[in-house]
């Protein structure tokens, strides 16, 4: 019984411990909060319970046990009142709720801690003492108090459940790691406190179900540390202050003798206290910070899905009407509403190409809002590169004439085998960057050249682009596979692009398992892409 009654006497010290720790700190760390004032109500409400119920306990006298073991039955009321609001503002107030609840509670805890303390109809009186403590004899309306802390209990529960069904993913887990810590606290408690009190005739086992308070402050530490609840960093900086701080203070008071030490070490407490708590501030504002940074990046990601949405919307409205004016205008340059006059055609052509280039620009955007939504396929079949390289080369060598270049395609010496890859995106990518090397060359000509390539255990298709353009520098190269990013060449001679083919390109070929890349020797000097394809 001795080890007994020591493990217990060592469970209630660490139980004060940590509850008088999350109180005071908690507390301290958002004085202003509802959530925090009432957590540290909770905490020390439990704290005083499990020590008046220890008190009880081991009391050498039956009138002191009766004494203890009332006001534990007036602290147990206030705790269920303290968590019932604790509920309501935890972790959001709620807001929609019927207030005059709360007023009954109140009165039937008035009402329940007035008799518990002026009569003897909640407990009677106290056995004799047993081995293992005193032992109180219930009164006629022990019913009520039972009744009365069930129906809070309730309440509790109904509160948390309703707002856990309501609260983002974050929030969940707080209500759940509390959840867990008071379903745990209420069943021990009404196992040992309540059905085996009345089975037995006796409290034998009614420190079992105090001290599972334990349960109760340690899920809800565990959401205090895990999800930030009331700014944990801030709670262990200042307890590591007040810490030194202390032993600095046990050290002046008993260890040090010399008056001269005692003022030196005085003077470095003061100091010591002064940077503490310079350090306690700057956590804060620290965690200030980043709340504001969490909950402008959540709107940066509000603001990111509505941009898509619209994208995709205004994308699809505009892709109808465009190859409406593409048809006329083909018709018109065919002569189905008649010849058109020499003076005519030239804008003709130019209405075509600024139709065809916001067609491309319209593909483009849906392509990209696609793309980050997740929602775009990738249809695979065996293809050849060289015959698809060689069509491209074919229809873009006529723009590349028209500017005085050169387009050549190396072929490789051995054919390479059909690859599994969705045609169009590839040919897409493809066509992509050959149509950049053309624009931004104004003197010498592209090379396109494919090969097969190993790389470890993998063999790769390397299709290389190189163009004897205007070049880029490595900032340029940076960010030109970035979406809505171009080089300053291409702000400067070709305005009508959006920057998204190189980035809609790159994504394409990683969808492949594949990648490009580009160099540059600078300005001026050309710049060479390498789309790299598994073959497979």
């Amino acid at each position: 019984m001795l080890q007994l009654f020591f493990i217990y006497e060592i469970l209630v010290f660490f139980i004060t411990c940590i509850g008088i720790w999350l109180a005071f700190w908690v507390y301290f760390t958002n004085p202003k909060s509802k959530v925090n004032k009432s957590f540290s109500l909770t905490s020390f409400l439990i704290v005083i319970w499990v020590i008046l119920c220890y008190l009880a306990n081991t009391a050498s006298d039956i009138s002191m046990g009766l004494f203890w073991t009332k006001l534990a039955e007036t602290t147990v009321v206030m705790l269920l009142l303290s968590l019932y609001f604790f509920s309501i503002y935890f972790p959001q107030e709620l807001k929609k709720r019927r207030k005059i609840l709360d007023r009954i509670f109140i009165c039937m805890a008035i009402i329940l801690i007035s008799l518990i303390s002026f009569t003897d109809l909640i407990t009677e009186e106290m056995l004799e003492i047993k081995d293992w403590g005193l032992s109180p004899v219930p009164g006629k309306l022990w019913p009520l108090f039972n009744f009365t802390a069930f129906f809070i209990i309730l309440s509790i529960i109904y509160y948390l459940m309703r707002k856990y069904f309501e609260l983002p993913k974050e929030e969940k887990l707080k209500v759940q790691y509390f959840l867990i810590g008071f379903f745990i606290f209420i069943v021990v408690n009404v196992i040992f406190n309540v059905i085996l009190p009345m089975y037995y005739k006796n409290y034998q086992f009614v420190q079992l179900g105090t001290n599972s308070a334990i349960f109760l402050l340690a899920f809800t530490a565990y959401a205090i540390v895990k999800q930030e609840l009331f700014g944990i960093r801030v709670v262990l900086t200042a307890l590591l202050v007040g810490l030194i701080a202390l032993l600095t203070m046990v050290d002046i008071l008993f260890l040090t003798n010399e008056i001269l030490a005692q003022l030196f070490k005085s003077l470095l407490l003061v100091v010591f206290l002064y940077f503490g708590y310079l350090l306690i501030q700057s956590v804060m504002r620290e965690i200030q910070y980043r709340e504001r940074l969490q909950k402008a990046n959540k709107q940066l990601k509000k603001l990111d899905r509505a941009k898509s949405e619209f994208i995709s919307i205004a994308s699809h409205q505009l892709r109808s009407p465009l190859s409406v004016v593409k048809g006329y205008i083909s018709m018109l340059s065919e002569g189905t509403y008649g010849n058109l006059s020499f003076r005519s055609q030239k804008p003709i052509r130019n209405v075509y190409k600024a139709n065809e280039r916001l067609i491309k620009l319209v593909n483009d955007l849906l392509s990209l809002s696609r793309i980050e939504s997740g929602k775009i396929e990738i249809k695979l079949d065996k293809a050849s590169l060289q015959k698809i390289i060689s069509n491209l080369v074919e229809d873009l060598k006529t723009q590349a004439h028209n500017k005085n270049i050169y387009l050549r395609f190396n072929k490789p010496k051995t054919s390479l085998p059909n690859i599994l890859i969705d045609q169009a995106k590839i040919k897409e990518v493809i066509s992509n960057i050959i149509d950049n090397a053309i624009k931004y060359t104004a003197r010498g000509g592209v090379t396109v050249t494919l090969r097969k390539q190993k790389f470890g255990k993998q063999e790769k298709a390397v299709i290389e682009i190189k163009d004897t353009g205007l070049g880029m520098t490595k900032r340029e190269i940076s960010k030109i596979f970035q979406s809505f990013s171009r080089g300053t060449a291409g702000v400067k001679l070709y305005t009508g692009g959006a920057g998204l083919g190189l980035y809609i390109a790159k994504k394409f070929a990683n969808m492949h398992g594949g990648d490009i890349k580009a160099i540059s020797e600078g300005k001026g000097k050309g710049s060479t892409f390498y789309i790299e394809l598994l073959i497979k």
